[in-house]
């Protein structure tokens, strides 16, 4: 989910949240407040000649919002990417999935990750791999990083045949047992 599609859907939430909010109080609440409001919105509302207008883009957003909340579960496909390689027989395509799967299996192997987590982006037909790492404490992180580094690239490229441009490996934290 981007970053606009959640603001959109906190937006939405928070002014639902207010107007019913507000709906289930009022039968228990102060009903001269109640009253007032809604002589307040009769009165400005009513009498102006954009009231048509609003009302109707205002239910249009929110028809938009719920359509949109309502199919935003409905897409499952991830989209895999792909480079392509090609050969005498013709055309190979490795998707991100099996580097990805490639990278995560030769980190966990070694002794000292936790856990880990890789990412595969491609540019200019080279691969770039980054892997995430939670480590146990009392290991050479830098030692253990270059021997991962090395270990995936040279692995990637000698079962893909494909160029890998980097290998970034980035810690983000110490396992710490608890007892």
């Amino acid at each position: 989910m981007n970053l606009f599609f959640r603001i959109l859907v906190a937006v939405y939430s928070l002014i639902l949240t207010v107007v019913f909010g507000f709906i289930m109080i009022s039968p228990f609440g102060n009903k001269e407040l109640m009253s007032m409001v809604l002589d307040y919105l009769n009165i400005t509302c009513y009498q102006s000649k954009q009231y048509d207008i609003a009302i109707f883009l205002i239910g249009f957003v929110f028809f938009v919002l719920n359509i949109v909340v309502l199919t935003s579960g409905l897409r499952l496909r991830r989209s895999t990417r792909y480079i392509c390689a090609e050969n005498e027989n013709g055309i190979v395509r490795i998707s991100s999935n099996s580097i990805e799967n490639i990278a995560l299996a030769l980190s966990k192997r070694f002794q000292g990750v936790k856990e880990s987590k890789a990412k595969v982006s491609f540019r200019d037909q080279k691969v770039e791999i980054a892997i995430k790492l939670t480590v146990v404490p009392d290991i050479n992180v830098p030692a253990l990083c270059k021997s991962i580094q090395e270990r995936v690239k040279e692995s990637v490229e000698a079962s893909m045949e494909i160029k890998v441009k980097e290998v970034s490996v980035n810690v983000e934290g110490v396992h710490t047992a608890q007892d």
